[in-house]
């Protein structure tokens, strides 16, 4: 049986979940070890390997690396998504977190909080919603976003498209288009190590290091940054749904 993400998870016996608001993916497993990706509450895991403290997972965008194991254990069919971030007594639940029935039960989420895997959004205005989210590398949450990790969350919550990781391999996922006159609001603008999301008339929405946040740039503004961000531009790509 083929798995659909867009109506449900399928938990198997080698299959499991995230059950903490957020899981960091370690290159190598041990605290100290560099974040390569996060993973929220209710997203699908492969075990591989299980060691004393930590576990060799493979997510579903194909990264491989070490969760602690209090971060994982078995769970029911994923239903609905978070569509805004949610605090209660239980906890901090990120945006795009996944929840079952019972967990909606458990955990008395509001009906507005959430919306059926299926439902799409507009995912440059969702983008916007992010202006500010501090940076964090490996970060694919809204409690902090590396470059790649802001769009892939935006196109998973938004498309149920599940992109590659990394920028670089998200640059060849694409198809290439001619020039910024060829462009369209939700293209994505690759440059040296960086990805953005295009907002049209030479705006990018990204979450960047030299700001230390999720900003607006205008790359038209000659600025110094805007420049730097010029020469290092590599394409303009779609996401083919």
């Amino acid at each position: 049986m083929l798995f659909n993400f867009k109506y449900y998870f399928l938990i198997s016996l080698n299959m499991k979940i995230i059950i903490n608001s957020v899981a960091d993916i370690r290159k190598e497993p041990k605290f100290e070890s560099e974040r390569i990706s996060q993973l929220v509450y209710g997203e699908k895991v492969e075990i591989l390997k299980k060691l004393d403290d930590y576990i060799l997972i493979k997510s579903e965008d194909g990264v491989e690396g070490y969760v602690k194991s209090t971060n994982i254990d078995d769970g029911d069919e994923r239903f609905y998504k978070l569509n805004d971030r949610y605090r209660n007594k239980f906890g901090v639940f990120s945006f795009g977190s996944y929840f079952s029935e019972e967990d909606v039960k458990n955990f008395k989420i509001p009906e507005k909080f959430l919306s059926f895997l299926d439902k799409k959004f507009d995912y440059v205005k969702l983008s916007k919603r992010f202006i500010g989210t501090p940076y964090l590398w490996g970060g694919t949450s809204d409690f902090g976003f590396d470059c790649s990790g802001f769009v892939q969350r935006l196109f998973k919550f938004s498309n149920n498209i599940i992109i590659p990781r990394n920028s670089a391999d998200q640059m060849n996922f694409t198809k290439n288009i001619d020039g910024f006159s060829n462009a369209k609001k939700g293209d994505l603008i690759f440059f040296k190590g960086h990805v953005a999301v295009y907002l049209g008339n030479f705006k990018i929405i990204h979450a960047n290091g030299h700001y230390s946040s999720v900003r607006i740039t205008d790359l038209s503004d000659g600025s110094d940054y805007s420049k730097y961000l010029l020469s290092i531009m590599l394409k303009i790509g779609r996401i083919l749904e």
